[in-house]
């Protein structure tokens, strides 16, 4: 709103700069040539929002174009495989979560190990648990479940008083 104040404050200038500005040009051959230049003058004035906002017409060579697509596309890519990680490793997770809380269990840490497949996918290896060495006796049957549930390899490591 304000630079819309500023521009009609601008063209209210520039109709009284040119009206005075031949009120005082006295009659010669001249005046026609000065009518003409205060009326460009006030026309450029009033349009000058326009010819302002015009966006510039730089050319940009197509390799340069193609160059910047390959690096948003690559930057897409490592975004969507690391999401992809990410919802993976929550996935798998979460379900051994849900396995241990079957057997009352609540685990200290576990570490889900994905990799990429080399072919645009994932591959996960292992789940790892940290648990309290308070269930040892029952490894055997734990680590049984967590292979079933999760249909990884699972390695199990327990700690005493929080530490491994």
């Amino acid at each position: 709103m304000e630079s819309i104040r500023q521009w009609a404050f601008g063209i209210c200038c520039a109709a009284i700069a040119c009206g005075l500005a031949q009120l005082l040009m006295p009659k010669s051959s001249m005046q026609r040539i000065f009518q003409i230049t205060t009326s460009v003058f006030f026309l450029s004035c009033l349009l000058s929002p326009i010819a302002i906002s015009l966006p510039s017409l730089d050319v940009i060579p197509p390799e340069e174009i193609m160059q910047e697509i390959d690096e948003k596309s690559e930057r897409l890519d490592s975004i969507a495989k690391e999401q992809g990680h990410d919802l993976a490793t929550e996935s798998i997770r979460h379900a051994a979560e849900d396995t241990l809380m079957d057997f009352g269990i609540k685990p200290n840490k576990i570490y889900i190990n994905v990799h990429d497949d080399g072919e645009g996918g994932i591959t996960i290896s292992e789940c790892e648990l940290e648990l309290d060495n308070s269930y040892l006796p029952q490894h055997d049957e734990i680590r049984a479940a967590l292979h079933k549930a999760l249909g990884v390899d699972i390695r199990i490591g327990y700690t005493k008083g929080g530490r491994t």
